[in-house]
């Protein structure tokens, strides 16, 4: 751990400023080119092949600078075999770069450190193959793989692969793109391929190929644990007998359902074979159909190999393909950045043509199709008529109304989280209604224009709509008033929660508190009197007073909550945020405006 850069934190919380912090690479490294060859497991690289590796490094350092994190690369060559992935010496032979990036944390005031174990990874490498290994298949000679992506859209999966989806991204439609399941994890790889033609060199095998496999791997398996019950037994023949007995029955099983896979399967052989598995053994003894196994209506899975013809020219000096890898969290300031840098600023015309058509970019040097370094002009609006007026009244301390933002921009005077669908709070207008509104669904803003501290007596006043047929049950919109110690940590607050009925039965709303002992602490759970689904824009304003040591909660006027004793007179209110948690689906959506800190 080493000091990284100094930031300074006045007016935000440490949050804050990490999300806009830009730490960049711990270096710049401008490879110029591998110098000699080199030999690494069993295979010989040449000088050409370990070049690859240096450009594939200058041009994802000169595509992209970190935020929220640092980055460094490492230059590697492929495949890699151990004890536990023997079949990997099957693997084509490449090289490539990884970019690894490592969240931040401030270490002393002022000061951002790297944090261990918080990488994220960006790899391009030449000849890499994607997926997930059959072990049971896959030999020291021959590789065996399946591609699992969306062939089963289970509940909540339509907005991953709704933000996962790449195939609209300009950058990147000439070429083959693909988001692969991680099986072991919930999370998944984004995928772009750049091969000759577009051509695939991944070939899905037939059913015919698959039976045979099948044939070899049993057998296989079959030898394999035969031998492991000869040496853990040793001398001890009862045991040895005892063990075979057991394995020549479950040998026998595999055999019978192996012939009568077969046997249904012989009109079919060229067919494609697809299995309900993403990674299929030798266990068919336990399935009704080697290929559907127990359920008909289950996902499919092509099993994928590579030619050995096109496995040998990997070892020749030019790469037959390039593969671009990287997994992010929309939630991630960092992820994100680093996956808009690569589908936005990445040149993949560039370095297409810079291995499969050289002529089309002979003597020219890589430039990313957008600067790394280009920052996002905010354009600040004229106020509306009604800003201007309470901008002029002095019982006014704060207002805003949106009018300032550009539609489509994220609110300027506040600081937006991005949500769990890849967008960040933005301003919009909604037909039907006047004005702006800051769009909240699934994410969080955070006000920093606010004068600080709030008057000792004030009235808050904000208004909310949801529209039609928001989802019942759905998550609330969250307001916090909040005094902090430092930024981003609450000493004492305010925080009401609404949620809308559904039919046009009345909302919820909860209202809880903590100050100091002798005051209001604890959750009221009460009716949001008005406040539904069942019209096209349902809108309710939303007021808070605090008068000495008194606070008040009105929906729509009505009065819900009255604290006679709700806090210390002189409390001094530092920060406003507003939040929904999650949101699920395009209804799932909360519009704020017109909020208001009126003296009283």
């Amino acid at each position: 751990m080493f000091l990284l850069a100094s930031v300074s934190a006045s007016g935000q919380s440490q949050q804050q400023a990490i999300d806009e912090s830009e730490p960049g690479w711990y270096r710049i490294y401008k490879f110029k080119g591998a110098k000699e060859s080199r030999k690494a497991n069993d295979r010989f690289y040449s000088i050409a092949q370990l070049s690859i590796r240096d450009s594939l490094t200058n041009w994802m350092q000169a595509s992209y600078l970190p935020k929220a994190g640092i980055g460094d690369v490492q230059r590697i060559v492929i495949p890699e075999v151990n004890l536990y992935s023997p079949y990997n010496a099957a693997l084509p032979q490449g090289c490539g770069a990884v970019a690894y990036i490592w969240n931040v944390v401030y270490k002393a005031p002022g000061k951002l450190e790297q944090m261990q174990g918080t990488q994220t990874a960006w790899t391009v490498e030449a000849n890499a193959v994607p997926g997930w290994p059959i072990r049971d298949f896959s030999t020291t000679r021959q590789y065996y793989f399946t591609m699992p992506s969306f062939e089963k859209i289970s509940v909540g999966m339509e907005a991953v692969k709704k933000e996962q989806d790449l195939s609209n991204v300009a950058n990147l439609k000439p070429y083959s793109t693909f988001w692969l399941k991680n099986i072991e994890a919930g999370n998944g790889t984004e995928y772009v391929l750049l091969s000759k033609d577009n051509k695939s060199p991944f070939r899905k095998i037939t059913k015919g190929e698959y039976l045979q496999l099948l044939d070899d791997a049993i057998l296989r398996a079959y030898e394999k644990e035969k031998k492991s019950i000869l040496e853990k037994n040793g001398g001890n023949q009862k045991n040895i007998d005892y063990f075979t007995k057991y394995l020549d029955e479950k040998h026998a099983k595999r055999i019978t359902a192996l012939r009568a896979g077969k046997s249904k399967y012989k009109d079919r052989l060229a067919e494609i074979a697809e299995t309900s598995f993403a990674q299929p053994d030798v266990m068919i003894e336990n399935y009704t159909d080697i290929f559907e196994g127990n359920d008909p209506q289950s996902s499919r899975y092509p099993i994928y190999t590579i030619d050995p013809a096109v496995v040998e020219r990997c070892k020749t000096d030019k790469p037959q393909w390039i593969l671009s890898s990287w997994n992010w969290n929309p939630m991630s300031i960092k992820e994100k950045h680093m996956h808009e840098s690569i589908i936005n600023n990445f040149n993949f015309d560039y370095v297409y043509n810079f291995f499969f058509d050289p002529a089309k970019v002979k003597g020219q040097l890589y430039k990313p199709k957008r600067s790394p370094s280009q920052k996002e002009i905010v354009v600040v609006k004229e106020k509306s008529e009604a800003a201007k007026k309470l901008e002029l009244d002095k019982t006014i301390h704060f207002f805003d109304d949106y009018s300032t933002t550009a539609i489509g921009k994220k609110p300027v005077g506040w600081y937006a989280k991005t949500t769990g669908v890849g967008a960040g709070c933005m301003v919009t207008s909604v037909d039907g209604v006047s004005g702006q509104w800051a769009l909240l669904a699934g994410n969080r803003i955070v006000s920093t224009d606010l004068k600080k501290p709030l008057p000792q007596n004030f009235t808050l006043s904000y208004d909310v709509m949801v529209p039609e047929n928001f989802t019942w049950g759905a998550k609330g919109l969250l307001m916090i008033l909040a005094k902090e110690k430092t930024g981003g940590v609450n000493e004492s607050f305010i925080r009401l929660k609404l949620r809308p009925g559904s039919g046009g039965a009345n909302g919820e709303a909860e209202v809880e508190t903590l100050f100091p002992s002798g005051y209001a602490n604890g959750t009221k759970w009460l009716v949001a009197t008005g406040f539904s689904n069942n019209k096209k824009i349902n809108r309710v304003a939303v007021s808070i007073k605090k008068s000495g040591e008194m606070l008040q909660v009105f929906i729509n006027k009505e009065k819900i909550v009255d604290y006679v004793k709700a806090m210390p007179t002189d409390m001094a209110f530092n920060a406003l945020s507003f939040e929904m948690g999650r949101s699920d689906n395009d209804v799932e959506k909360y519009y704020i405006s017109n909020i208001k800190i009126t003296k009283e």
